[in-house]
């Protein structure tokens, strides 16, 4: 596993990976690096080894406003041999997307999934090679086991809005929450949901290095809009 990211305060440090543990693993054969970014990046260079699952398609593989059906998640990604023995690394330019991904592999029962701190942004600016080939392996069979704790469905949403005890945050732009911007895949009615809170996401990452801020950092940024341990979360 890789080494913990104990100088910044993280108490599951374990979920993410460093740039220079990655350059160590990259052959594992147990292992397979994820890019979650669009086509066009992915074709102009990626980490060597490196399969892509677009996280913008798999996006386009719900159904209506819910999560693919587990099969199709288990296609996908048995046909890029991943399987339930397998550690993944999910990474992207920054991480819009690979955030999407990997929580998708945690919500699908797939554990050992860990999220590259930097994505390939802190990858390339340390000078580390990039590839163009597309590395094509065995299929495998995954079988998906649904974990409700991580998923927020539309019907829950609807009964928490109305709840005291569920807070949601909304981590798009202050233009996509005010409703004055309509933004990536816009919603049919613009604005937020009632009684919402405002967190834009990349407030949460070092505006340099694009690595999560410290620990500590995060939680007073957090607490600041009143996310705490003790909340009931559920985010969009």
């Amino acid at each position: 596993m890789p080494e913990p990211i104990s100088e910044r305060g993280y108490p599951h440090a374990e979920m993410l990976a460093e740039t220079g543990w990655l350059a160590e693993h990259l052959s594992d054969p147990m292992g397979r690096v994820v890019d979650a970014g669009p086509d066009k990046n992915y074709d102009a260079g990626h980490i060597p080894g490196a399969v892509h699952i677009n996280g913008y398609t798999l996006c386009g593989l719900r159904l209506g406003s819910e999560m693919p059906e587990p099969e199709a998640f288990a296609q996908l990604i048995g046909s890029a041999g991943i399987d339930e023995t397998t550690r993944v690394v999910v990474y992207d330019e920054g991480a819009t997307m690979a955030g999407l991904v990997a929580w998708a592999f945690l919500y699908y029962g797939h554990p050992d999934t860990l999220f590259l701190d930097g994505g390939l942004s802190k990858w390339t600016a340390e000078g580390r090679s990039l590839s163009g080939d597309g590395p094509v392996h065995e299929p495998r069979t995954f079988s998906a086991h649904l974990q409700p704790a991580v998923y927020c469905s539309l019907d829950q949403a609807k009964v928490g809005v109305d709840s005291a005890d569920v807070m949601f945050w909304d981590t798009r732009s202050q233009g996509e929450f005010d409703g004055s911007k309509a933004g990536w895949n816009p919603p049919p009615r613009l604005g937020h949901l009632p009684g919402a809170i405002h967190l834009e996401w990349p407030d949460l990452f070092d505006a340099q290095t694009l690595t999560l801020k410290p620990a500590d950092e995060l939680s007073s940024i957090l607490a600041a809009v009143g996310i705490t341990p003790e909340a009931s979360v559920a985010t969009y």
